[in-house]
């Protein structure tokens, strides 16, 4: 009596397709298929998947998909029967002796090993590259962006200083008000505002100007308004436009 895996091979052979063919149609993995055809049904597989997968191929076979799947519940209630390992390589079929079989069985997985070592080697290769890369990157990222900014940034250890004037010292003004008063100073070598008198200053407010040369002070009242200079009290003497003005000497 013909197994499940006799009626799938014989039809398929009568076809004349290979499992690689009948697994790109079916969308079925051709390990599966060879499986099947070899009477062997231990897949990682529920039941219920295999029943699908053998329905289907039975159905691209022609043969009786119901029938099929009968045949195949009746392994199930009776055991696995497996019978030999299809000698049907996807493609084509083998034909050559027992011998030969053997010598490719075994030439099979020494070409593997060969093609996954030079995969290995290429990998391997790529990723030294890809390091190689990387660190010389790093480099010269630091050379440009911390090495050349630290050279520009120092400055000659020499620099000249200005050369001050062997009889200029620097003065102060103090402005103190003793009422509400507008004051106004003015630096004469160059016309400077140094304060410029818009708000007018309040009671008690005091203002302290440090100059080293002739400054113009106006001021609207001067009674409302003490000047020191250097400490000492200075005072308002000269009216000018209605303002009283007081030029002040380094």
């Amino acid at each position: 009596m013909q197994t499940i895996g006799d009626k799938l091979e014989e039809a398929r052979k009568r076809k004349g397709i290979s499992i690689r063919e009948a697994a790109e149609t079916t969308k079925i993995r051709g390990d599966y298929l060879q499986k099947f055809e070899a009477n062997t049904f231990d897949l990682d597989l529920p039941p219920l998947y295999i029943r699908g997968f053998l329905r289907s191929y039975a159905r691209y076979l022609d043969l009786d998909p119901e029938r099929v799947v009968s045949d195949f519940n009746s392994v199930l209630a009776e055991g696995k029967p497996t019978r030999r390992e299809t000698r049907e390589v996807y493609g084509r079929v083998d034909f050559a002796d027992t011998a030969r079989s053997s010598d490719a069985g075994e030439a099979a997985p020494a070409t593997r090993s060969a093609q996954d070592q030079a995969l290995m080697l290429k990998f391997a290769l790529l990723g030294g590259g890809a390091i190689v890369v990387v660190v010389v990157i790093i480099v010269l990222f630091k050379v440009l962006f911390f090495n050349s900014p630290t050279k520009a940034a120092s400055p000659p250890q020499t620099t000249e200083q200005p050369i001050q004037p062997a009889d200029s010292k620097e003065n102060t003004l103090n402005l103190i008000a003793r009422g509400p008063v507008r004051v106004k100073v003015v630096r004469l070598s160059d016309n400077q505002v140094l304060f410029p008198g818009l708000v007018p200053m309040a009671l008690g407010e005091t203002k302290v100007i440090r100059y080293s040369s002739s400054l113009k002070v106006t001021v609207d009242d001067p009674a409302k308004l003490s000047i020191e200079i250097n400490g000492q009290r200075k005072e308002i003497p000269i009216r000018e436009y209605g303002y009283f003005l007081i030029t002040v000497e380094p």
